[in-house]
Parts: C-alpha cells; sequence; structure tokens
C-alpha cells in the first residue's frame, strides 16, 4: 500500500493547495451574498492521508457526529468531494444565513437544506476550479446532506488504496469563527492523475 506522505510531494501539494484556493475564493462571494455579510477565510492547508487517519486530523477532540454535504464527480479522475462541520458549527452557519431570531427547532428543520446548499457552492466551485485549470469535464451528482458519526463516514475503505486529499479551513463571519472542511475521496489512481496534471500545469 502506498504511504500517503509519498503520493504528492510539497510542491505539487502547494499547487493543489492554490488551485482549490482559487475556487474557494469564487464559493467565498457567492456566501458572503448568502449571509449579507464578508466571509473570511483562513489559508488552506492541505495534506493527503489515509482515510483512519482523517477524524484525528480534522478535530482535535473529533465529534461524535458531523454535518455536511457529499458531492460525488467523475471524469478522468473520480472521487468523493465532502464539506464537513461539526454540528455545533454547522447550526452557527445556518443562523447566519438564515437569521439569529429564528426558534432553534425551526433552524435544524431548516439546516439539511441550508447546508446543502452551502455545500453545493462551494463543492462545485473547488471542482470546477481543477476542471477549468486541467481542461478537463467533471461530472458533477447531486450533493447529498450527511449527519452521521464521523468515525463511520471514513470507515469505509480502509483496507484499500482511497486516500483523502484534506484540506483545512475556517471560516469568518462577522468575528464568528466557524471551521469547515473540504476533503476529496479519491482512489490511487486518480491521485495519480491528478499529480501529473499537476507536474505538466508546472512543467516538470
Amino acid at each position: 500500500m502506498n504511504e500517503p506522505n509519498a503520493i504528492l510531494n510539497e510542491i505539487q501539494l502547494d499547487a493543489l493547495g492554490e488551485l482549490l484556493n482559487i475556487g474557494m475564493g469564487a464559493a467565498t462571494a457567492s456566501l458572503s451574498t448568502m449571509v449579507r455579510r464578508e466571509v473570511l477565510l483562513s489559508i488552506p492547508v492541505i495534506s493527503v492521508l489515509s482515510q483512519h487517519q482523517v477524524p484525528n486530523q480534522l478535530y482535535d477532540k473529533p465529534p461524535h457526529t458531523i454535518s455536511g454535504v457529499r458531492q460525488s464527480f467523475s471524469g478522468e479522475f473520480s472521487g468523493d468531494a465532502l464539506l464537513l462541520f461539526s454540528d455545533e458549527d454547522s447550526i452557527s452557519l445556518v443562523k447566519a444565513v438564515l437569521g439569529e431570531t429564528l426558534p432553534l427547532a425551526q433552524l435544524s428543520e431548516m439546516e439539511e437544506e441550508a447546508i446543502t446548499e452551502i455545500g453545493n457552492i462551494i463543492l462545485n466551485a473547488c471542482i470546477s476550479s481543477l476542471a477549468n485549470v486541467f481542461q478537463e469535464h467533471l461530472n458533477s451528482d447531486t450533493p447529498e446532506y450527511l449527519h452521521e458519526e464521523l468515525n463511520d463516514l471514513f470507515a469505509d475503505g480502509q483496507g484499500d488504496d482511497s486516500f483523502v486529499l484534506l484540506l483545512k479551513m475556517s471560516f469568518q463571519i462577522s468575528e464568528q469563527d466557524i471551521t469547515g472542511h473540504v476533503t476529496f475521496i479519491m482512489d490511487i489512481e486518480s491521485i495519480t492523475t491528478v499529480k501529473n496534471k499537476i507536474n505538466a500545469m508546472l512543467g516538470i
């Protein structure tokens, strides 16, 4: 089995982080419109991990459950893109979008729709950014809302050659510190394809 750290070197990770940052910039503009406030993003940190390593890398003390969105994509390379939040951050983001005055019960009822829409904006922006830079057509499935155990989410495929490209970042909306994580689950063949496209882009 391949070691995660040997798949992409530091130069390749930095280049991929810059490409995803382009997508995140576009998504941030759309998110700012939704919440009617400026949205700031931290500098993204990207790494390649085995699936079983992800929960402890996402959080110092992983929450039992997370909320988020999964969007599968396919083309010359394929995988699942995910946007993940702790339950607490998910509700905080929904409050920012829908307004602080709504009762918690009503916010919870509307959480799935709001988070799915936010995930659709952010994940589509990241996928489109890669497709545009690499000049590839990537097909995206309908976003799927997630609310499940964090460990269960990354339990599938722990014995195969699937890895996770983890993009760590935080949102700041009017002094709120809401942390979201974008992850791409791809097999070694797809990650190798991405690696080759980065090398071609960098002239390596």
